[in-house]
């Protein structure tokens, strides 16, 4: 069953298409990851949708392993009391600007797409919606829970080096000063400790980050293909009250870069300009062989995603007959809500996040089976639906308050 409802005065949505259109490497900072995001853009004209592109640049894992590379060799010089090889380095690292320039693994570039759907009345302070769907995609050489294991061994390792670096650079400056002598026992354990962490992080990072072709269909072409369906709906027929800002961020795959910028960048002039209290972001990320939603996490006192989005969205699944699961888990997911979540806390707002999320497919992510079958129609149209009904509750709910308040007014 194909869930189309009152979506049928519209023209028919085509996601799968999008899936299809997409099934190829959309791994960040590669001409795959600028395809994907021509797509989006060509989509989004054929539709009158106007969008802005945003370029950003962020730090990839192979720069933080060059960097803490030559910090580890700094310490080995440090202690092995070669100094003036130190000061050489800085000296003609220094003097010149083209060497100031030089670098052997520059910062990856990658980039945001999203588009403004203003609402029919312009009311001042007005609420807003931001749907958000990274659409990068990554595939590695291991399964993603054996991923998860690693990437948390991964940062074990680097905070552990963080801590002896911080332990040592104060012996080192303790040693300048001649209150306490670094010991033979100190030299060699961060000497033998620089090589393990090398051994430690080549092998990791071949593991988890040695690309490989891949479609990267439920995470998160799905997202994406729902999001550009809901552009195009929003376009034809805009909400009253909500502006709606369609967000596809870049570089999720490598540590939320994208949403963190685009939330660094707007988030401020957003709050001026919107009524965050009554604000909300979607985030769709994974919507693969059954609809999820993410209600509670954590271990002992779980926190609600947000006070009563939920509610909706259940709400109108049911009414629309179409399966929904809301679940609970342990540890939150990974993904683009998380910094709006973060800059709802620092600006002191009451903005709520939601997550889509399908999260038993996890089993086929970041693999060669993430593929097109293993997502479908009724569920990408079902997901469209639910959203499309749930904000158009909320935009009625806005404008009989706003009657109701006239009335009284008169």
């Amino acid at each position: 069953m194909i869930y189309i409802s009152d979506l049928q005065i519209y023209d028919k949505p085509k996601p799968m298409e999008h899936i299809h259109a997409l099934a190829f490497n959309r791994t960040a900072s590669s001409t795959g990851e600028t395809e994907a995001l021509s797509y989006i853009e060509k989509e989004l004209l054929d539709n009158n949708v106007n969008s802005e592109v945003e370029h950003f640049t962020w730090t990839g894992p192979l720069k933080i392993l060059m960097r803490t590379s030559y910090l580890l060799i700094l310490i080995n010089l440090i202690l092995f009391r070669m100094i003036l090889i130190v000061l050489l380095y800085f000296i003609i690292k220094h003097a010149f600007r083209t060497f100031r320039e030089v670098s052997f693994i520059k910062n990856e570039q990658s980039k945001n797409i999203f588009t403004l759907i203003k609402s029919k009345e312009r009311t001042p302070n007005r609420p807003l919606v931001i749907i958000t769907a990274h659409y990068d995609s990554i595939s590695a050489n291991i399964p993603y829970k054996l991923q998860v294991i690693v990437f948390f061994i991964y940062r074990l390792v680097v905070f552990f080096y963080g801590i002896v670096f911080i332990i040592f650079a104060s012996i080192f400056i303790l040693d300048l000063f001649r209150v306490v002598p670094v010991t033979e026992f100190i030299v060699i354990f961060i000497a033998f400790s620089s090589i393990a962490g090398v051994f430690i992080s080549i092998p990791i990072l071949y593991l988890v980050f040695r690309e490989r072709p891949s479609s990267g269909s439920i995470d998160n072409a799905s997202g994406v293909a729902i999001s550009i369906e809901l552009a195009k709906i929003f376009k034809r027929n805009p909400l009253e009250n909500i502006d709606v800002l369609i967000l596809w961020p870049g570089a999720e795959e490598w540590g939320l870069k994208g949403s963190k910028k685009f939330c660094k960048a707007h988030f401020t002039s957003l709050k001026n300009k919107y009524d965050l209290d009554r604000s909300f972001n979607i985030n769709i990320d994974m919507v693969g062989t059954y609809i999820g939603l993410l209600n509670k996490s954590g271990l002992i006192f779980r926190s609600k995603m947000n006070n009563n989005l939920n509610e909706i969205f259940g709400a109108t699944a049911n009414q629309l007959n179409i399966p929904l699961k809301i679940y609970n888990r342990v540890i939150k997911p990974q993904s683009d809500y998380k910094p709006f979540k973060k800059y709802a806390r620092k600006t002191k707002t009451k903005f709520q996040v939601s997550f889509f999320h399908s999260s038993k497919d996890s089993k086929y992510i970041h693999s060669l089976k993430d593929t097109p079958d293993k997502t479908s129609i009724e569920n990408l149209n079902g997901c469209i639906n639910i959203c499309h009904q749930a904000l158009r509750s909320i935009d009625l709910r806005i404008e009989g308050v706003k009657k109701s308040q006239i009335t009284y007014a008169v």
